[in-house]
């Protein structure tokens, strides 16, 4: 499928995560202009080099995600506000640059449930371990609860786990593209390293749980 592209330099889009957006150049302006018009999603994806405004030999990863736009409004300074929902994984083929944004053929990846596996055990270990950390992060901020609510599918689990454990680009790139068994191990050994973390160091309201730099 053809696909406008929305490289963007601190930001890995996962499927069914929102997204906020600000739209201030002419390009991305008139790329929202035409997904908006035509009802199509664009695509969303990490840069590898350069900058996302005014760049136009910015090198972005091939991996990325399509975003459909939920919520539109333009700012009396002439912004427009966006917010986008996470759909599809897609992979680029070829690049197009004959139109005033980036643009691309793309593949669309399948993560139906139907079309990914995991082991029981490691999903039921990475809900697990995942509502932990989020009870744990409530009570070091004084609250409570009885239990995260955290998606049944194993890859919607760990999409929603990929996103939530922010910090490292690099590493949340290596999720998005790793299929849905070999993420969750990933997760699973990062959500250990963090439960391990945060018995060993006193609470502390500012800090948040993501990827290290190392």
């Amino acid at each position: 499928m053809w696909l406008r592209l929305f490289p963007l330099q601190a930001v890995v889009l996962f499927p069914g995560v929102e997204l906020p957006l600000v739209v201030f150049e002419e390009r991305y302006r008139q790329l929202t202009r035409e997904c908006m018009d035509a009802g199509e999603p664009f695509g969303v994806l990490l840069l590898r080099e350069g900058q996302e405004a005014g760049d136009s030999g910015a090198v972005p990863f091939d991996m990325g995600t399509t975003a459909r736009i939920t919520s539109f409004r333009q700012t009396p300074d002439d912004q427009l506000r966006l917010i986008v929902t996470g759909e599809r994984r897609f992979r680029v083929e070829s690049y197009d640059h004959s139109h005033l944004y980036l643009s691309a053929e793309a593949r669309l990846l399948d993560d139906s449930p139907d079309e990914t596996t995991a082991d029981s055990s490691l999903v039921d270990d990475v809900r697990d371990m995942g509502s932990r950390l989020i009870q744990g992060l409530a009570a070091r901020r004084g609250g409570w609860m009885r239990a995260a609510r955290l998606p049944d599918d194993p890859t919607a689990l760990s999409f929603f786990l990929a996103d939530f454990l922010s910090g490292d680009k690099g590493e949340q790139q290596r999720l998005l593209e790793a299929a849905t068994e070999e993420r969750l191990e990933q997760e699973r050994s990062l959500l250990h390293d963090i439960l391990d973390y945060m018995k060993r160091r006193p609470p502390s309201k500012s800090w948040k749980p993501g990827f290290g730099k190392n």
